[in-house]
C-alpha cells in the first residue's frame, strides 16, 4: 500500500510541476547542445533578487491564480516564502519575523532573535483568515496548494531537501499527511543557490539513519517533481530556455547565479525586462533596518 501510496504522489507532483513549466531532465541532456536560438543574453541576480523572481513568478502563475480565486493556498514560514506572503497576501512584518530555522553565520548572532514570529498565511480564496496551520491543511482538496521552501535542491533530478530538527517533523511533515495521500499539492519554491548534485535521497538515508548524533544535527525530509526555482519563474513571463552559467561572485554577488536565456529576441528581452524590475532588492538581513524597497 505505501508504494501504492508513493507512486500516486509522485505521480500527482510531477503532473503538477509539469504545468508550472519544469523541463524534463531527458530534454536538457539530449537536446541543449542542440538547439539554435535567435538571441542569447545574461541574467545576473543576487539571492534577495532570485527570491523576489521566484515570488513573482509564482504569483503569476496561472493555477495558483486559480487557487487564490477558487480556493486554499497555504503560505509556511521561510525566507523565500517571506517574499510571496509580501507578494500575495501584502505581508509587511519586519524581515526575520516569517521565518523559522535561520542558517547564518557562526559569528554572528541570530539576527531575529526576539522577535515574535509569525504564524503561516492561511489565503481562502484570495483572503487571509484567521485559522490554524493543522486546521487550514485538513481542509484542503486536490487543487490547493501549499508552500513551503527547502535547503538543497538537486535541479537535475528535481529534487528538494528541508532541514527539519522539530522531534515531531516539523511543519513539513504535517503537510505531506496531507499531501502525499493527494489532499493538497506542496510546491517548493526554492532559489538555485541552494543547488547540489548529492542524490538527496541518498542523503536522506544517511541523516535519518540510526547513527548517534550531535546537538544541532539535523535530518533531511526529501521529495521530488514539485520545485520551483528562478527557471519556473523566468518562464512565467517569456517563451524562453533558461540555464545556469554561473555561481556566485563578489560585491552582494555572493551566492547569486547566473542565467543564460535563449529564445527570439523579443522573447528573451521580455525576461529581461522582468530581470530589471528586480535590479536592486535589498539583502534580506539589510530590510530589517528599512532599506526595502
Amino acid at each position: 500500500m505505501k508504494t501504492i501510496n508513493y507512486i500516486l504522489v509522485t505521480a500527482i507532483a510531477l503532473s503538477f510541476s509539469s504545468c508550472m513549466q519544469q523541463p524534463k531532465e531527458k530534454e536538457i541532456t539530449e537536446t541543449t547542445s542542440q538547439k539554435t536560438y535567435e538571441y542569447m543574453a545574461t541574467a545576473r541576480l543576487t539571492v534577495s533578487e532570485s527570491k523576489r523572481l521566484i515570488a513573482k513568478g509564482i504569483s503569476a502563475n496561472k493555477e495558483v491564480k486559480d487557487r487564490l480565486e477558487n480556493g486554499i493556498v497555504i503560505i509556511t514560514l521561510g525566507t523565500t516564502n517571506t517574499y510571496l506572503a509580501e507578494e500575495l497576501a501584502g505581508l509587511s512584518t519586519p524581515r526575520g519575523s516569517f521565518v523559522t530555522g535561520r542558517i547564518f553565520p557562526s559569528s554572528k548572532e541570530d539576527f531575529a532573535k526576539g522577535m515574535k514570529r509569525q504564524s503561516e498565511i492561511v489565503l481562502m480564496k484570495g483572503k487571509p483568515v484567521d485559522i490554524s496551520y493543522a486546521d487550514a491543511l485538513s481542509r484542503m482538496n486536490a487543487k490547493d496548494i501549499v508552500f513551503k521552501g527547502a535547503n538543497m535542491v538537486n535541479y537535475a533530478k528535481r529534487q528538494a531537501a528541508v532541514c527539519v530538527g522539530a522531534p515531531d517533523g516539523g511543519t513539513v511533515a504535517k503537510l505531506r499527511k496531507y499531501t502525499d495521500r493527494g489532499k493538497g499539492r506542496w510546491i517548493v519554491p526554492v532559489g538555485l543557490e541552494k543547488e547540489t548534485t548529492q542524490d538527496l535521497f541518498e542523503m536522506q538515508k544517511l541523516t535519518n539513519g540510526d547513527t548517534p548524533r550531535g546537538k544541532g544535527t539535523v535530518r533531511l525530509n526529501v521529495t521530488q517533481g514539485n520545485i520551483y526555482t528562478e527557471i519556473e519563474a523566468l518562464k512565467e513571463f517569456a517563451d524562453v530556455d533558461v540555464h545556469v552559467t554561473a555561481k556566485g561572485g563578489v560585491d552582494g554577488a555572493e551566492g547569486g547565479v547566473s542565467l543564460l536565456i535563449c529564445g527570439t529576441k523579443a522573447e528573451v528581452e521580455k525576461a529581461e525586462n522582468i530581470v530589471k524590475q528586480l535590479q536592486g532588492e535589498p539583502a534580506f538581513v539589510e530590510s530589517t533596518s528599512g532599506s526595502k524597497k
